[in-house]
C-alpha cells in the first residue's frame, strides 16, 4: 500500500515541480535580462524565482528522502532523466510534446525551460541516486513492547540466607570444582598494596 501512495504522490509532485521549475527559471532569467537593460539588479525580481525554486526543491526533497517507499522517487527520476535523454534521439519530437506557453495567475512560463537548461537530467539523476540509499529500503523499527518480561529470580526454599548459604556453593570450572577450594589455598581477594 505504501508503494501505491508514493506513486500517487509522484504523479502529483513530478508535474507540479516541473511547472515550478519552469516559472522559477523563467523569472530568474528575466531578472538578469532586466539587469542588462536597467544597469542594476532589482532585488524584487528574485522574490518569485526564489519561492518557486525553493518549493520545487522541497517537493522533490520530500519525495527523495522520506522513508515510505522509493518507488515514487524512482518513477520521477526515470521520467525526468528519460525526458532529457530523449533529446539524444528525437529532440524535435520531444520539444513538440511540450506546450509553448503556460499561464497561471497572469504569469506566463515556458514549460520547456527545465529541459532546455538540463535541470531535468540533474534532478532525475539525483532522484535515482537517492533510491540506492540503504536506509530507504529498511522498514521502521518495531517497538519492543512485544518482548516477554524476564521471569523473577527464584531461590531455593531450603537455602539459608547470609554467609551460611554460601558454604555449599563452590565455583565450577571446566575440569570440575577448583582444587584450591578444597585445599584452602585460595587467592586473597584484596591483596595488600603495601610494601
Amino acid at each position: 500500500m505504501r508503494h501505491l501512495w508514493t506513486l500517487i504522490a509522484a504523479a502529483v509532485i513530478a508535474p507540479l515541480t516541473w511547472l515550478l521549475l519552469a516559472y522559477g527559471q523563467d523569472r530568474s532569467i528575466q531578472a538578469f535580462v532586466n539587469e542588462d537593460s536597467a544597469g542594476s539588479f532589482d532585488t524584487g525580481d528574485f522574490v518569485r524565482p526564489v519561492a518557486c525554486l525553493a518549493a520545487a526543491g522541497l517537493l522533490l526533497g520530500l519525495l527523495a528522502t522520506l522513508r515510505f517507499s522509493p518507488l515514487g522517487a524512482t518513477a520521477t527520476g526515470l521520467f525526468y532523466s528519460a525526458s532529457y535523454l530523449a533529446l539524444l534521439v528525437e529532440p524535435d519530437t520531444v520539444m513538440d510534446l511540450l506546450p509553448n506557453n503556460v499561464s497561471l495567475g497572469g504569469r506566463d512560463a515556458d514549460p520547456s525551460t527545465p529541459l532546455r537548461t538540463g535541470m531535468t537530467m540533474v534532478l532525475g539523476a539525483l532522484l535515482l541516486v537517492a533510491i540506492v540509499s540503504v536506509s530507504r529500503w529498511r522498514r521502521w523499527p518495531v517497538p519492543e513492547d512485544t518482548a516477554p518480561e524476564p521471569a523473577p529470580l527464584a531461590l531455593p526454599e531450603n537455602r539459608p540466607l547470609g554467609a551460611e548459604g554460601l558454604q555449599d556453593q563452590q565455583p565450577q570450572y571446566a575440569g570440575g570444582p577448583d582444587p584450591r577450594w578444597e585445599t584452602g589455598h585460595l587467592p586473597d581477594p584484596w591483596p595488600s598494596n603495601r610494601r
